[in-house]
């Protein structure tokens, strides 16, 4: 897979130069030395690792190889404007000349958003296969309660231990096969968003994603066979050459769609006061329920008259979105109209052709994984798929309300934001 990579670098079909920040990106037992090798061609002399209270075994591992102050995020910090900030005060008193991202999903958005600020870089050192944000160029944070992707800062490189991230707790790495198997609906997504709108898609990008999808796979499929090492070694190299697609593309949009909108709608605690699921667990639940939701659609016939009728004026009125989004109302309209008006909606750009059925319902059959299937998969890696399993409540009507409005999370047009926008008409 990251030979793929290295051909898109050289020369894509789509026409657009691709391009990575991240210089080296290495799965081996040798990760620290490599790390430390790696340092001292880049002339970093002064480094700080950024930890968690559970990943501060390895920080501290990594501190007996090279002189390194160290902060730690508390246990189960999540990416906050608050961690971002006290990170920020240790980075200004500490001064490094490189940050080194020891932990999973949180840690890295906190060290990556801080870097950004800061203008220094920084390594990505992961301790779970659990999340595909490892080497990407966004940082997805919880800011004043609103879930927003910030452009920020790849890491420099990446170093990932087998004997490290294969250690650590199974639910961790199911949660990274759950973020994994999730992809489809973001390519299907994507595909829709281009036959809808014209917008710009990466044919090999695509490839790129779906390819990283069916090695995962694979490796569920084999992993009595392969033993747990190289099962958790193939799941940390998808989530890191997803990570690298979001980079290649300048966004997330080939790794995350209207199943990574539900996880957020639920981070955001508009509809429920709380949650138990780590973000590829959220992942996987959402990535069932959407999954049956455009089944369910395509099965009915979709409404064009309908779809042709959407009002984005309509869609985004206060009074529809303000009882769900309640004090994030604002943030939640200003990020559906980047330019100020209903008209800069993705919504407002739907072009309907006499192909666009076709095409619609082809990308589906060519994408979609049918719901079934994903439920099994999802089993087999023991990753939750109800509602229930990761402390959401469990009824029909909440999954609807939570497929009504995790749309509206995002301006990214998906099927789902389509159907709901349609039903308003």
């Amino acid at each position: 897979m990251f030979e793929h990579v290295e051909k898109i670098m050289k020369s894509c079909p789509c026409g657009r130069k691709h391009g990575l920040l991240t210089e080296e990106c290495a799965v081996s037992r040798d990760a620290a030395r490599l790390m430390k090798e790696y340092m001292e061609k880049k002339g970093y002399v002064r480094p700080a690792v950024v930890a968690d209270d559970n990943t501060r075994i390895y920080a501290d591992r990594l501190l007996a190889k090279f002189s390194a102050p160290l902060t730690a995020v508390a246990g189960n910090a999540h990416a906050t404007e608050v961690w971002c900030a006290r990170v920020g005060e240790f980075v200004d008193a500490e001064k490094p000349d490189v940050l080194i991202a020891c932990g999973s999903g949180s840690v890295h958005d906190i060290t990556r958003y801080v870097a950004c600020e800061k203008k220094i870089p920084f390594i990505s050192y992961p301790t779970a296969a659990s999340v595909d944000g490892f080497v990407s160029g966004v940082a997805a944070m919880t800011w004043h309660g609103q879930k927003l992707t910030f452009p920020s800062v790849p890491p420099v490189a990446a170093f990932a231990d087998p004997d490290v991230f294969s250690a650590a707790p199974a639910r961790l790495t199911a949660s990274g096969v759950g973020d994994v198997l999730g992809k489809n609906i973001p390519l299907f997504d994507w595909r829709v968003g281009q036959i809808l709108t014209g917008e710009y898609l990466c044919e090999e990008l695509c490839a790129l994603e779906a390819e990283a999808v069916d090695e995962v796979i694979k490796a569920l499929e084999q992993r009595g066979q392969i033993g747990e090492s190289a099962y958790c070694e193939k799941v940390m190299n998808a989530l890191l050459i997803s990570g690298l697609t979001i980079q290649l593309s300048g966004n997330s949009r080939p790794a995350s769609g209207a199943e990574h909108h539900m996880s957020h709608l639920w981070e955001m605690h508009r509809i429920n006061e709380t949650n138990d699921g780590l973000h590829g667990e959220q992942v996987a639940v959402g990535v069932l329920c959407v999954t049956r939701r455009y089944e369910e659609a395509l099965r009915r016939g979709l409404d064009y008259e309908k779809i042709a009728a959407i009002d984005p004026a309509r869609v985004m009125d206060r009074a529809y979105l303000e009882p769900v989004f309640r004090d994030l109302t604002d943030g939640i309209l200003k990020e559906n109209m980047p330019g100020g008006t209903p008209s800069s909606s993705s919504l407002a750009r739907i072009r309907l052709t006499e192909d666009t059925d076709a095409r619609i319902r082809e990308a589906a059959r060519a994408l979609l994984t049918p719901s079934g299937e994903v439920e099994r998969l999802l089993k087999l890696a023991g990753t939750p798929v109800t509602t229930a399993e990761i402390g959401l409540d469990p009824s029909p009507e909440f999954i609807d309300l939570s497929l009504r409005f995790a749309p509206y999370v995002r301006d990214r047009l998906t099927l789902l934001k389509v159907l709901d926008a349609a039903e308003l008409e």
